[in-house]
């Protein structure tokens, strides 16, 4: 692949999209749909599915099957020197898939360490530990109902302009030459999408949503499910402020582009990623959702009862999984809310 640069970018980019799950294949799918360079780097049954028949999209306008390249090992990759590694694995897999990847040699010379590296998590953890091993982290928040349940198809039930808001830039700050040409790249792909100087702020109004997706996983009323999204999102906010974060309150900014999640035939909406996770026999990301709210207020001295109970409810297969065990168990009246 002949690759230029122009002002520090490449002229010819190909997406190596590590993870193939409702992100990485919806992100796959929409980048070769446009006509860009992709592969696929997917795993176990679901890899070998899509290597041998395409990836299955459904969509609320039919089913399509995308053609793309596919490895199912890392080693039957050559790297080059324009790539862009799109870590899209969950985030309690991203440590792993990180020190996989920073040594694998480039073509020419050089490391996939020196690759720009954008990192598709949720929470915050994945920048930091990237940027251990990686000198381009580029962080990225992404908002999409996409779903991956079964081996070799996703369900992406949203069309364009918006298959998904993607906001992305330099970590730990900044938008650059690179930053601007992905987003583009991702606009012509079917994204609304968004270069931001500070993605740390925005990966925390993510969160902040996020912080409830375990409450699919508990049984109990829908009262008590209301009152428990809002204690863990009042809890973020206490220890986000403690921390310096002050995420927009009213979430992500999808700058007035609609954002519809359409009907898709034979498919339940409203499941989120960790309920899926649970679905597949897969670990849940709670330690880095939930986590992360009781990690900042350990260090900043802010109680958040409700994540710690989130969590210790999803770890422990004894424990009763009810809206009802987490609601009395947790010190509820002990929570500060940032003014």
């Amino acid at each position: 692949m002949a690759v230029s640069e122009v002002g520090g970018v490449a002229d010819v980019r190909r997406y190596v999209v590590i993870g193939a799950g409702a992100v990485g294949g919806a992100v796959a799918a929409q980048l070769v749909g446009d006509g860009h360079e992709v592969v696929l780097v997917a795993r176990g049954e679901h890899g070998r599915r899509i290597a041998a028949d395409g990836l299955v999209v459904r969509r609320p306008t039919g089913v399509d099957r995308i053609r793309l390249d596919v490895v199912l090992d890392p080693d039957d990759l050559t790297l080059s020197p324009g790539d862009l590694l799109v870590l899209a694995t969950k985030a309690q897999d991203a440590e792993l898939a990180l020190r996989e990847w920073q040594s694998r040699p480039v073509s020419g010379g050089g490391l996939a360490a020196d690759l720009p590296v954008f990192t598709v998590q949720n929470g915050l953890a994945t920048e930091s530990a990237a940027l251990r091993r990686f000198a381009r982290v580029y962080g990225v928040t992404i908002a999409i109902a996409a779903s991956y349940l079964v081996a070799g198809e996703i369900v992406s039930p949203s069309l364009p302009p918006a298959v998904g808001g993607i906001w992305l830039g330099r970590y730990p700050s900044g938008i650059d030459d690179l930053a601007e040409a992905v987003v583009g790249d991702l606009r012509s792909s079917g994204f609304a999408a968004w270069a931001v100087d500070d993605v740390r702020q925005v990966k925390a109004a993510k969160l902040l949503a996020n912080v409830a997706n375990g409450l699919d996983l508990l049984d109990g009323s829908d009262g008590d499910r209301a009152r428990a999204r809002e204690l863990l999102r009042d809890e973020a906010v206490a220890a986000f402020a403690a921390a310096g974060l002050r995420p927009s309150p009213g979430g992500l900014d999808f700058h007035g582009v609609p954002f519809r999640v359409e009907p898709v035939p034979g498919h339940v909406p409203g499941r989120l990623s960790t309920w899926q996770s649970a679905a597949r026999g897969a670990s849940t990301e709670t330690d880095f959702l939930n986590g992360e709210i009781v990690l900042l207020g350990r260090l900043h001295g802010v109680p958040t009862p409700l994540n710690a109970g989130v969590q210790r409810l999803l770890a422990d297969p004894f424990l009763p999984r009810t809206l009802t065990a987490l609601l009395t168990a947790a010190p509820v009246d002990r929570v500060r809310v940032a003014g």
